[in-house]
């Protein structure tokens, strides 16, 4: 294992907001010592505004303690890396603790302080990705602390954590976290589900970072990214994103975080199993294991009962445990649109060799159902030639109604329970806003580089952002040997101006109260800023990597809000 150092501008991270001082009418006065104090009539008739010593937060990085007169609070900055955490007694009084000491004190979001991968069953296997490494990219967005930050190990045969790679990260620098290159060949019988204890990669680190991973990450002929979403901000409720197999089958991935963890999960299509100890599951019949901390398990569609291998798309799965879990999406040979021939029996004989070395690995991790929006802005990925856009609509309740600004053929979309899913194709360059009157998730799936009539890129799937959950400013580092990289920024129309490395981004296009821009960055890091909140998503695309017509491609959520 090994940490490629990278250097990278400062970010400021968004830490998890304190409680303030108490104020009955928010009238400020300041005493002879010059301490702030608030006062009301009720304070008038107690003699006090507050219990002398009684601590508080009046923001992420400033402590409050009440006077011994108990007519003022005193502000005192936390130093050293620390914040104000407001939850770090029993009785709520505030404290400055390192942000990573509590896990209270840790912020809820795309930074944090640890995250989980494991290996992740690849397309077929071809030679450039067995070859390749896939990584774990982490970043130290504050601009005056530093970062130390270890990878470690969990061993499927001998257990316990082991150091892997430690990086430390000076304010704005960033690590690549080489995975092992076997790692993708290590998975056990393919067309399978698979339950190891172990194999799991765990980040950790003494300061807020963010994470994404990279299957592998240089350009081959088979990539895919993701944002890491960090062990403060994961939950309990998933659905899956999928798409209908070409030769391999589609999977989902749990990850345990702590002990006697309750996993079920409500297949749309039957899920394989041997009961050793992974149950076979019928198609809407409920699945359950029980997994300990460091436990996975990947559940994968069964060929069992004939089903087409173009029909066997878990989208729409329910996945939920008794406690907070990691779960990753995964479709191993993504083939879009759908062009197969005689070797998939059962499915459309569509031959087309332009089509031909155009399928690819995608993943995504996905994001807790309480964290699902109602209004996202649907960005299609930067154009490649005269491709069609392909969204999925997943709903994140019953009873959900989605429309789209400006309204496309097929909406409103209606989508009766929870997980159920509606597919819209969009024309090439078509962006639009997504509405609904309950939680929804938009998933848009790259196409392969012959729908695109060009050799550039290859199926992806990302999911979307709810538009309430934007940041102000940003920090990524691309995937290497890409032919091109792109930023997609998006922000509110008219908004204040967005700066990629201090130059203001141009080129911007409407839709609905919204505008987007896909801007052409360089290889290597960035820092993305703005005044307002702003969305932010990563892309890359290259061509004939490792074969005549093959290509690559990835995709991926650069952060949020998950406050």
């Amino acid at each position: 294992m090994s940490a490629r150092p990278l250097l990278l501008l400062c970010v400021v991270a968004g830490l998890t907001a304190c409680q303030n001082p108490p104020s009955a009418d928010g009238n400020q006065t300041e005493t002879d010592s010059g301490e702030s104090s608030s006062t009301s009539s009720d304070d008038a008739e107690t003699g006090g505004v507050c219990e002398p010593g009684q601590t508080s937060c009046a923001d992420p990085s400033t402590l409050d303690t009440c006077a011994p007169s108990g007519q003022a609070w005193s502000s005192t900055a936390c130093e050293g890396g620390q914040v104000c955490d407001a939850c770090a007694a029993d009785d709520g009084v505030g404290g400055c603790l390192a942000a990573c000491v509590d896990p209270c004190a840790q912020p809820r979001g795309s930074t944090g302080c640890s995250f989980y991968a494991t290996g992740l069953y690849q397309a077929t296997l071809p030679p450039g990705v067995m070859s390749s490494s896939d990584a774990i990219v982490v970043v130290n967005p504050d601009p005056d602390h530093t970062a130390t930050v270890e990878l470690y190990w969990n061993s499927p045969f001998l257990g316990g954590e082991a150091l892997e790679a430690n990086a430390t990260l000076a304010p704005g620098e960033s690590a690549v976290l080489d995975l092992a290159s076997g790692l993708t060949s290590d998975m056990g019988p393919s067309e399978t589900s698979v339950f190891r204890s172990g194999g799991v990669y765990h980040v950790v680190s003494d300061f807020p970072i963010g994470a994404h991973l990279h299957a592998p990450y240089e350009s081959v002929n088979a990539n895919a990214s993701t944002l890491l979403v960090p062990e403060r901000s994961l939950g309990s409720s998933h659905v899956v994103f999928n798409h209908g197999a070409w030769v391999d089958p589609n999977y989902f991935v749990v990850i345990a975080i702590e002990d006697d963890t309750a996993v079920t999960w409500q297949p749309s299509v039957e899920t394989a199993g041997d009961d050793m100890p992974v149950p076979f599951v019928a198609q809407g019949a409920t699945g359950m294991m029980v997994l300990d901390r460091f436990d996975n398990l990947r559940v994968e569609t069964s060929a069992s009962l004939g089903r087409p291998k173009c029909e066997q798309d878990l989208s729409g799965t329910l996945v939920t445990a008794d406690k907070p879990i990691w779960v990753l999406s995964a479709v191993r040979g993504l083939r879009l649109p759908w062009c197969g021939g005689s070797m998939v029996p059962g499915c459309p004989t569509i031959v087309d060799s332009a089509c031909d070395f155009g399928s690819d690995f995608a993943i995504e991790q996905s994001l807790p159902l309480a964290v699902w929006g109602t209004q996202y802005v649907g960005a299609h990925a930067p154009v490649r030639g005269s491709e069609s856009h392909y969204w999925r609509i997943y709903a994140g309740a019953d009873n959900v109604t989605v429309t789209t600004d400006p309204p496309q053929p097929g909406t409103p979309i209606s989508l009766a329970a929870r997980g159920g899913w509606a597919e819209l194709v969009l024309p090439t360059g078509t962006n639009v806003v997504f509405a609904g009157d309950g939680p929804f998730m938009p998933v848009q799936y790259l196409t392969g580089h012959h729908d695109a009539q060009t050799d550039m890129g290859s199926p992806e799937m990302i999911q979307g952002v709810p538009s309430d959950r934007f940041l102000d400013r940003y920090v990524f580092v691309t995937a290497a040997s890409y032919e091109q990289h792109f930023a997609q920024v998006t922000r509110a129309a008219g908004g204040a101006e967005v700066e990629i490395d201090g130059d203001a981004v141009a080129g911007w296009e409407s839709v609905g109260a919204w505008e987007v821009a896909n801007v052409a960055v360089s290889e290597g890091a960035h820092q993305v800023t703005s005044t307002q909140a702003f969305g932010l998503s990563q892309y890359g695309y290259s061509q004939h990597v490792g074969a005549a017509d093959n290509s690559s491609a990835y995709a991926y959520v650069v952060g949020l809000s998950l406050d």
